[in-house]
C-alpha cells in the first residue's frame, strides 16, 4: 500500500518551506484572534497559491474523509486565558510552483469552444465577434453595475463613540499599501513606487495583495527593515480581512491605508471608519474598463469613504466628476519624470528610408489583443513587401497568449521577421531601434510603453482607447474595431513612410504633447506630502 503524504519521508529544504509557511499562518490568525484558543488543522493542497482557509467555532470531530493523505497534522495555540473561546481553522498548505508555473501562472489561452473552428480558419473574424461582445458589455455597463456612491452616516451625538483606544504610538507611524498582486502591470509599477517614496517619507511600509498568485515580483520590494509582505492573499478569506485590519492598525500603529486595485481593502473601509477612524485613505486608479467600470467604478461608489482619489490621467478626473459627481478630492499625479528632466529625440523612422522596424511590449493577455497585433504586423510585411523595405519586427511579451501568437507568427510565414523575446529583453534598446511601437489594445489607462517610446524617438501606434489621445496625436490613433485597427495602421506608416511633411508634423505633436503631460503634477509630487503628514502624524 502506499504512504499518505504526511507519513513520507520529508526533504530538508520542504520541510523548512513548510515551517515557514506554518509561521505565517500561525501569526496571522493569532492577530485576528488574540484572546481565543486556536486550533489550526493542516492540509497540502494541489494549488500553489491558494490555502483555502475556512474558519468555525469549537472543535473538530474527525471522520475518515479527514484522514486522506494530504492530511498534515495540527498544532493548538492557547490564549492563556480561562473559558476562552475555541476557534478551528482548517488551511491548506499550498505545494511549491513547477518551473513552468512560476515562468507563466496562467495556462494557455484557447477560444471559446464553439468558435473554435471560427478561430482557426478566420482568427480576425474571431476577434471582430469578441469585440461586439465587449461593446455590447460597455453599452449595458451602467445597468448591471451601481455607479452611485455608498452612503456614509455619521451616528447620532445621543450615542457617541466607544472609547475603543487609538493606535500604538509607541511604534512609528506606518502606512498599509494594498497590491491587486505582485505581478507585471503599470498599476503594480506606481505600487512599488509608493513603497520606496513611502519609506523616503519615514514610513513604515506593511505590504498586502488581494489576488492569490506566485507573487512572482515579491523581491522586489525593498530588502528593509521597515518593509513587510503579509501574505493575506494566500491564507486569509476576504470576509476575515477588515477585522485583521483593524487590529493590525491598531498594533502597527498604521495612519495611512493607500489601495492599489485592492478589493478586499475598498470592502474593509465601513468597518475600518467605525473602529479606526484615525486612519487616512488614498487610492490610485488607472483604467475604466469596458464590462464593470473597473477600479474607477469601485473607487467611486467607496468614494464618501476615502479620503484622496489619485488619479494618472484627465480622462479619470473627468470620469469621477461625471460619473459620481466627485470633484474636490480627486488629484492628478502623473507616471512620468518632471519636465526639467526631459530630452526628447528625433524619431528614428526617417522618410523613404529601406527598412521598418516595429516594436510590440506587453503582457500576452486579451487586453493587448496580441491576435489582432500578429495581423497587423502580417499587413505590414505585405505593405513592406510591395515597396520594397525590409521588414523586422520584434514581439516582447510573457502570457497566455504566447503560444497562439507563435502559432500564429508561423501560420502567417513570420518566423523569418518577427522575434520574440522573453519580458526581460532589453526594452530601451529595442525601443532606441525600432521605428514603430504597436499598441493596439482592447483598453488602456495611458500606456506607459508610449511614454518610454517618445523618449526613444520609437513612434507609437495605439487605438483610440482610456486616455491613449492624451499622448498619442489623433493621426497615430487607431480604430478599435479590429480590421480596421489593421487598416489604419498601415494607412499611418505608408503616410509617415512618404510625407515628410507630416513626420515632422507628427514629431512635433508627440513631442508637444509629452511636454504638456509632463508638465503636469507627477505621482510623487502629489502623494509625498500625504505621506509626510502621515509619517508625522498630521492629517493632509
Amino acid at each position: 500500500m502506499t504512504a499518505p503524504a504526511s507519513a513520507r519521508p520529508v526533504a530538508e529544504t520542504e520541510i523548512k518551506r513548510l515551517e515557514r509557511e506554518q509561521a505565517e499562518i500561525v501569526s496571522i490568525y493569532r492577530r485576528l484572534f488574540p484572546d481565543d484558543d486556536l486550533e489550526i488543522v493542516f492540509w497540502q493542497c494541489d494549488s500553489p497559491v491558494w490555502s483555502a482557509p475556512s474558519v468555525r467555532d469549537g472543535r473538530m470531530t474527525f471522520h475518515p474523509h479527514h484522514l486522506s493523505p494530504e492530511y498534515l497534522g495540527r498544532l493548538r495555540l492557547s490564549s492563556g486565558q480561562a473559558g476562552a473561546r475555541f476557534r478551528t481553522i482548517n488551511i491548506s498548505i499550498p505545494r511549491a510552483p513547477t518551473p513552468g508555473e512560476v515562468r507563466n501562472a496562467d495556462a494557455p489561452w484557447q477560444p471559446v469552444r464553439r468558435l473554435g473552428p471560427l478561430f482557426n480558419a478566420w482568427p480576425m473574424a474571431y476577434e471582430h465577434i469578441r469585440y461586439q461582445a465587449e461593446m455590447r458589455r460597455k453599452r449595458l455597463c451602467r445597468q448591471r453595475h451601481s455607479h452611485q456612491s455608498l452612503a456614509r452616516g455619521a451616528g447620532s451625538v445621543a450615542l457617541p463613540p466607544p472609547d475603543e483606544g487609538g493606535p500604538d504610538t509607541s511604534r512609528r507611524p506606518a502606512i498599509l499599501i494594498g497590491f491587486h498582486w505582485l505581478e507585471v502591470g503599470g498599476a503594480e509599477k506606481l505600487a512599488f513606487d509608493c513603497v520606496d517614496w513611502a519609506l523616503a517619507a519615514g514610513l513604515r511600509v506593511i505590504v498586502v495583495a488581494s489576488v492569490p498568485s506566485l507573487q512572482r515580483l515579491a523581491d522586489r520590494l525593498p530588502d528593509h527593515p521597515d518593509v513587510s509582505f503579509i501574505r493575506l492573499d494566500r491564507y486569509l478569506a476576504h470576509d476575515l480581512w477588515p477585522q485583521f485590519i483593524e487590529r493590525l492598525a491598531r498594533a502597527e500603529n498604521i495612519r495611512l491605508i493607500h489601495v492599489h486595485h485592492c478589493v478586499p481593502l475598498y470592502a474593509a473601509l465601513a468597518h475600518l471608519r467605525v473602529t479606526a477612524p484615525w486612519l487616512k485613505v488614498v487610492d490610485s486608479t488607472h483604467i475604466v474598463e469596458h464590462p464593470d467600470g473597473g477600479y474607477p467604478r469601485v473607487s467611486g461608489v467607496w468614494s464618501n469613504y476615502i479620503d484622496h482619489h489619485h488619479v494618472i490621467s484627465r480622462e479619470l478626473v473627468d470620469y469621477y466628476r461625471d460619473v459620481f459627481h466627485v470633484m474636490h478630492k480627486v488629484v492628478l499625479g502623473r507616471m512620468l519624470p518632471r519636465a526639467d528632466q526631459l530630452e526628447l529625440p528625433a524619431l528614428n523612422m526617417k522618410p523613404g528610408q529601406k527598412q521598418l522596424r516595429v516594436a510590440f511590449i506587453g503582457r500576452m493577455y486579451y487586453q493587448k489583443r496580441p491576435v489582432v497585433m500578429v495581423e497587423t504586423l502580417r499587413a505590414l510585411a505585405r505593405w513592406a513587401g510591395r515597396n520594397g523595405i525590409e521588414f523586422k519586427a520584434t514581439v516582447v511579451g510573457e502570457g497566455p497568449f504566447a503560444d497562439t501568437v507563435a502559432g500564429l507568427v508561423k501560420r502567417r510565414g513570420l518566423a523569418d521577421q518577427v522575434t520574440l523575446e522573453a519580458a526581460n529583453a532589453d526594452i530601451p534598446g529595442l525601443l532606441g531601434n525600432s521605428d514603430i511601437l504597436l499598441l493596439p489594445s482592447n483598453n488602456e489607462g495611458l500606456a506607459l510603453v508610449c511614454y518610454e517610446a517618445i523618449q526613444h524617438g520609437c513612434i507609437p501606434l495605439s487605438t483610440d482607447v482610456g486616455s491613449q489621445a492624451e499622448l498619442v496625436p489623433p493621426d497615430l490613433l487607431l480604430r478599435l474595431e479590429p480590421f480596421g485597427s489593421v487598416r489604419d495602421a498601415v494607412s499611418a506608416v505608408d503616410r509617415l513612410w512618404r510625407d515628410p511633411g507630416f513626420l515632422a508634423r507628427q514629431q512635433t505633436e508627440l513631442h508637444e504633447r509629452f511636454r504638456h503631460i509632463a508638465s503636469d503634477p507627477t505621482a510623487e509630487d502629489i502623494l509625498m506630502p500625504i505621506y509626510r503628514a502621515a509619517a508625522e502624524g498630521e492629517t493632509a
